[in-house]
């Protein structure tokens, strides 16, 4: 929590400091990891410990480095393969020829991402495959690239907190003492509902 805190405090839409401090995302989370580190080398009074502690840090950091970079390099060689077979193409020309808007389009797309989330577990995994292909279809509807791009993202995040094999949904599970899929179900309805008011904003507003 004291990284959280800090960009809080330090925030200057609080502005408690004149003139103000501002301090970022990176500068909060290492000041309270040495702060973690001091509470315990206080604690257990061995430096050993407290640098094999330190390891860890970089230890975890590294493996969600890792995962994620593989995640954006899988997800872009996913969307080059798309472009190079023309999938943009085939899919502006087809749902024209079926008579479909760039609003629909959009839609389709939005639940095909959400569907995808829920699958898979992991909303940036199923935003990523199509995040790339999204600015030229954008520009072949004629719409901005925006307009596609938020309910997209939105719908992604959603449908991870529906998925039971989300890693989020597993934790909270664990914590709460209830299995993922009860915890997913829970969450179906009223998120299912927010996908679809989100939507009908959006697009009504556009």
């Amino acid at each position: 929590m004291l990284p959280l805190v800090l960009l809080i405090v330090f925030s200057p839409y609080v502005g408690l400091f004149d003139p103000p401090i501002i301090l970022n995302t990176t500068t909060a989370m290492l000041f309270s990891l040495l702060f973690s580190l001091l509470f315990l080398f206080a604690r257990t009074r061995s430096f050993t410990q407290t640098m094999e502690a330190f390891g860890s840090f970089w230890k975890g950091m590294g493996n969600v480095f890792a995962s994620v970079v593989t995640l954006i390099v899988t997800a872009e060689i996913f969307s080059k393969g798309l472009i190079s077979l023309g999938f943009i193409d085939s899919l502006v020309s087809g749902s024209l020829h079926m008579g479909l808007s760039g609003i629909s389009i959009s839609i389709l797309i939005t639940f095909i991402i959400f569907s995808a989330a829920v699958l898979m577990g992991s909303g940036n995994a199923a935003f990523f495959s199509f995040g790339p292909l999204l600015p030229d279809i954008a520009q072949k509807l004629g719409l901005p690239a925006y307009a596609m791009v938020l309910p997209m993202q939105l719908s992604a995040s959603m449908g991870r907190a529906i998925s039971p094999i989300a890693g989020v949904i597993v934790a909270i599970a664990g914590v709460a003492g209830v299995s993922p899929m009860e915890l997913a179900k829970r969450n179906a309805i009223p998120l299912t509902g927010i996908l679809l008011f989100m939507m009908a904003y959006h697009f009504i507003t556009l």
